[in-house]
């Protein structure tokens, strides 16, 4: 009996020790009340309306160190970790070959088939350039639990059978800060934005990847010498221009933030070659200044603001043309709705509402805030400015 009694004690101790040690660690269902950590790029933290702190994080790029893994290590058990689309094709391997990455422990083998008795495998395309930067794709699918993503075919870059959303950062976007004039006279039809990585980079770096820069040049002798477009080439200073095009063209030097999206408003159109990115922010910033856009349909993450009210889409320097036709009498009859169209659909607001309902309905459970207390979800800081849009409780 004595044996017995010692066992259930032992039992007792041990679930207690688990309750106190793993279960309230979560900080999750029995309100521990510990500071939850202040992380760092690539982490973004997310905050409810009143500006207080998620136990949902999100991972926006790959990691560049051992430390950040340790970072996320040392929170797992307290954080739930989620994965956003922000840096290419991220959570896949990023093609940029700046970034020297390649891919490590991941079959990519698909279609089996049976030839002359022997299994032949058909591999899915590989975007790594076999450099010597390893990427562990199979380590980001399993580190988050989730996805906010900017694709259209969100299959070939995220694992599906977890919870997803068609939702990226640049819905976010903070519409009351872009400087916005409608009385303004815009002296450029268009605005292309490819500013170098830093002062002294040079023309074909990281971000001209990124941007597209070679199909920009393939498409700059439409829009100047045939439509005979004005167009401001944002940090492309110093950069070879087609010489047909230099007469339309003016080009800038590096711009910080402040200076950045004054330039908006003085243009009429975005134009938005980039193919390998995830959906950048200058499209939304672009629009809130009632910039209407003309984005490459082949983009990963942005191409989903290209609509009746706002703008057109193109493949490439073979179709622009047919795209442009279809652009520029609207734009004339000033017909392009873009800064509302951001105002009724995206803005902190309207995504953070969004992004509420998709957190709640997958991890409500986990949530350290009362589903009935918040309004709305934002990342990176508490948000200021549209107290006459929240909803009272």
């Amino acid at each position: 009996m004595i044996k017995y009694i010692i066992t259930l004690i032992l039992l007792l101790l041990l679930y207690f020790f688990i309750s106190k040690n793993i279960i309230n660690v979560d900080g999750f269902a029995n309100n521990d009340n510990r500071p939850l950590p202040d992380l760092s790029n690539p982490f973004v933290h997310l905050y409810d309306d009143e500006g207080n702190k998620l136990n949902i994080v999100l991972i926006a790029q790959p990691l560049g160190s051992d430390d950040q893994y340790r970072k996320y290590m040392e929170n797992m058990a307290k954080i739930t970790f989620i994965g956003i689309s922000s840096y290419m094709e991220f959570p896949h391997v990023p093609t940029n070959p700046e970034d020297n990455y390649k891919e490590e422990h991941f079959s990519q083998e698909q279609n089996v088939q049976e030839q002359d008795g022997h299994e032949q495998h058909a591999l899915v395309e590989n975007f790594a350039y076999g450099y010597t930067t390893p990427y562990y794709l199979d380590m980001y699918f399993e580190m988050c639990k989730g996805w906010l993503h900017c694709f259209k075919y969100p299959e070939k870059y995220i694992p599906i059978d977890k919870p997803h959303a068609l939702i990226s950062e640049s819905d976010f976007v903070n519409y009351k800060q872009i400087p916005y004039d409608p009385n303004q006279v815009r002296e450029f039809d268009f605005l292309y934005s490819c500013p170098k990585v830093n002062k002294e980079s040079g023309c074909d770096d990281w971000v001209s990847h990124n941007k597209n820069w070679a199909l920009a040049l393939k498409c700059l002798p439409i829009l100047c010498e045939k439509f005979k477009l004005k167009g401001l080439l944002v940090g492309r200073e110093g950069c070879d221009i087609p010489e047909e095009c230099k007469p339309y063209i003016t080009t800038t030097g590096w711009l910080d933030y402040g200076e950045n999206i004054k330039q908006y408003n003085k243009c009429k159109f975005i134009f938005i070659p980039n193919q390998r990115d995830a959906s950048p922010r200058v499209i939304t910033e672009a629009m809130s200044a009632d910039c209407a856009v003309l984005i490459n349909k082949n983009i990963l993450g942005g191409w989903k603001y290209a609509v009746e009210e706002t703008g057109e889409l193109f493949n490439d320097e073979n179709d622009i043309e047919e795209a442009l036709n279809k652009l520029l009498p609207k734009l004339n009859k000033s017909e392009f709705k873009s800064r509302q169209y951001i105002i009724d659909n995206y803005g902190p607001v309207n995504s953070g509402r969004k992004l509420k309902e998709f957190l709640f309905k997958h991890w409500g459970d986990k949530i350290n805030i009362k589903e009935s207390e918040c309004d709305y979800i934002t990342m990176r800081g508490k948000l200021s400015g549209y107290d006459e849009l929240k909803r009272k409780n």
